[in-house]
């Protein structure tokens, strides 16, 4: 069995999705979920209605800056990971940028999904940004995370078209829908082999 955790910052939409696929497979489960801030309503969520799935709410510590704040947020984490026994980790609207200290212990096992056909539109409002261009066509990018944003090598990309009079929020709402089609095929494939590599 495979040992997979969930990260999150948001409403964590694709967290809910990937922990309802996951019950599709034999050879992974979903062992844990990390939420790193206070805002974040998933972890209330995941309780009520998946009681048995551990859920940890893990914040930054106050007191401390800069580096020594992210790697003393990190090391939490990863004890929070190695209790688990998670060996690969999906970002899930997770929107800290992962330092040395993770990225490192969970070298090419740290997954991230991005609302664009990466390299286009890096970083945040993907989707707005690509609609304010009027691009004919956008898409879904999922990722191995590496220490640069959004520049991991790609395990999938899928487009989709921008339609006639689209709205920027149907134009996001195809791209969402994208989303959860896609990121379970990451599970899939986990389900399949312990290793994920570009393009297979």
């Amino acid at each position: 069995m495979r040992n997979i955790a969930l990260m999150a910052s948001g409403t964590g939409t694709n967290a809910l999705n990937l922990i309802e696929a996951c019950r599709r497979f034999s050879q992974v489960r979903i062992a844990c979920l990390i939420v790193d801030t206070h805002e974040s309503p998933l972890p209330e969520i995941v309780r009520k209605k998946y009681p048995m799935l551990p859920v940890h709410r893990i914040l930054p510590m106050g007191g401390l800056k800069g580096d020594d704040r992210k790697r003393e947020h990190e090391t939490r984490i990863i004890e929070t990971l190695e209790g688990h026994e998670v060996g690969h980790v999906l970002l899930a609207g997770y929107m800290r940028i992962l330092g040395p200290v993770l990225l490192n212990r969970f070298k090419n096992s740290i997954v991230n999904i991005h609302p664009s056909l990466l390299p286009l539109y890096p970083g945040m409002d993907s989707y707005q940004r690509a609609f304010a261009d009027n691009v004919q066509e956008s898409g879904v990018t999922i990722h191995l995370v590496d220490e640069g944003i959004d520049t991991g090598p790609i395990l999938l990309q899928e487009r989709f078209p921008r339609l006639e009079g689209d709205t920027v929020a149907d134009f996001i709402q195809r791209g969402k829908d994208l989303e959860w089609k896609l990121y379970p095929m990451i599970l899939e494939k986990l389900n399949e082999s312990a290793t994920l590599l570009p393009g297979v």
